[in-house]
């Protein structure tokens, strides 16, 4: 998402066009969306006749709750607050539903000014960096394009109610008009364009291989202590860069269940020989966590493979997320690398959020009998680039 989309964003919203923000990885739902503080009469009929799930709007939760309004008891982790009508008529009519949600956004009214429970639900959204859905996207893309951080959303259903046909969202979008966003592309363009890691401490590091300088984040992202390995490169040239995963079980213990291990050695060498950063992200077992990876390697002394058991325990094959390594390298002030991958998905990661990648070296690590089978399924259901590992195979 570029600058011009959001000014044409902007501009659909200023002349009553809502647009709609399509959750395809988590809910599977389309919503109606459009800026509280311009919602009228017109545009909350859209919603009601076109979108027909609950009218909710949407603002910071903080911001909620420092104007005195309160959330709701769950048991499922909902993040509801009590909903609100504005003015002194029944609530529930089109106008005065739109008149609640552009007093909502103006952030001089409290609590004392509604009355309670009313007819628009209200929702508080988490930071975008904690969470990622219809709520906190659709308050973001409220900041991008210009407007207060208060969004009016509505799920889309079918005409038998269903709310996650995604073939019906497009129809409908194909015939108002209207663009589609996804929650994805939003918190691309977000991570592009908002500095949320800055470089906190830096030290150096002899290692076998040479020395480096280790370099700490201040990380407003996902909070984790990721680090950089730093070896100075000749000024003009491009540097070498490794985005590696945490592995403590290859990495630090040693284990051959992986080539994890014998890939870090094999990057600081090419590191220090070229210079370069390695950037060690705190994203173990393909972003799954260290525990819940130990369960995948039992299913896999029982049978399964690394992508197998991951599904197994209702995961994605690969949970990973690269929008650390790109905000690690914006932080350091690298635009162009030279990446150390056989994956291809962290060259497409990188360059979707704007690093140029001069080109891509394989970097292997050590094969043993105790991780061929792992290699394997890295190559045919991973599409990692390790066919000359298995060339007489393959």
């Amino acid at each position: 998402m570029e600058q011009k989309l959001l000014e044409s964003i902007r501009n659909d919203f200023l002349n009553n066009k809502p647009i709609i923000i399509l959750d395809d990885e988590r809910e599977v739902e389309g919503d109606l969306v459009f800026p509280a503080e311009l919602m009228n009469e017109s545009v909350a009929e859209f919603f009601f006749k076109y979108g027909k799930g609950l009218f909710c709007i949407v603002g910071p939760e903080e911001n909620l709750l420092k104007r005195g309004f309160f959330k709701l008891p769950t048991n499922y982790n909902a993040n509801y607050f009590i909903p609100i009508d504005f003015g002194n008529g029944t609530g529930i009519n089109a106008f005065e539903r739109a008149q609640t949600c552009v007093q909502l956004a103006n952030t001089q009214t409290t609590l004392s000014d509604f009355r309670y429970p009313g007819h628009v639900t209200l929702i508080g959204a988490k930071d975008f960096t904690m969470r990622r859905g219809h709520s906190e996207s659709s308050v973001e893309l409220m900041k991008l394009s210009g407007f207060k951080p208060f969004s009016v959303i509505t799920e889309i259903l079918d005409e038998n109610g269903e709310s996650h046909n995604i073939e019906h969202v497009f129809q409908l979008a194909k015939k108002f008009g209207l663009k589609v966003l996804n929650i994805s592309g939003i918190w691309r363009f977000y991570v592009k364009n908002t500095e949320l890691m800055k470089v906190k401490s830096v030290a150096r590091l002899p290692t076998r291989f040479g020395e480096f300088k280790i370099i700490s984040f201040e990380n407003n992202l996902d909070h984790k202590e990721h680090i950089a390995l730093l070896k100075e490169w000749e000024k003009g040239t491009t540097p070498y860069v490794r985005v590696h995963s945490e592995c403590l079980t290859g990495d630090t213990l040693l284990s051959l269940r992986c080539d994890c291990g014998s890939q870090l050695s094999n990057a600081l060498r090419k590191i220090s020989e070229k210079g370069g950063i390695l950037l060690y992200l705190r994203q173990e077992g393909r972003g799954i966590g260290l525990s819940k990876k130990i369960e995948a390697y039992n299913l896999q002394d029982s049978g399964y493979d690394t992508h197998e058991a991951n599904i197994a325990l209702g995961f994605k094959p690969d949970e990973r997320d690269y929008a650390a390594a790109y905000q690690m390298l914006k932080a350091l002030g690298v635009e162009e690398v030279i990446l150390l991958t056989n994956n291809k998905e962290k060259v497409d990661e990188l360059e979707k959020y704007g690093i140029r990648i001069r080109h891509s070296e394989r970097l292997y690590g050590e094969i043993t009998r105790y991780n061929e089978f792992y290699l394997k399924t890295k190559l045919i259901k991973f599409h990692h680039q390790l066919e000359e590992l298995f060339e007489k195979e393959v």
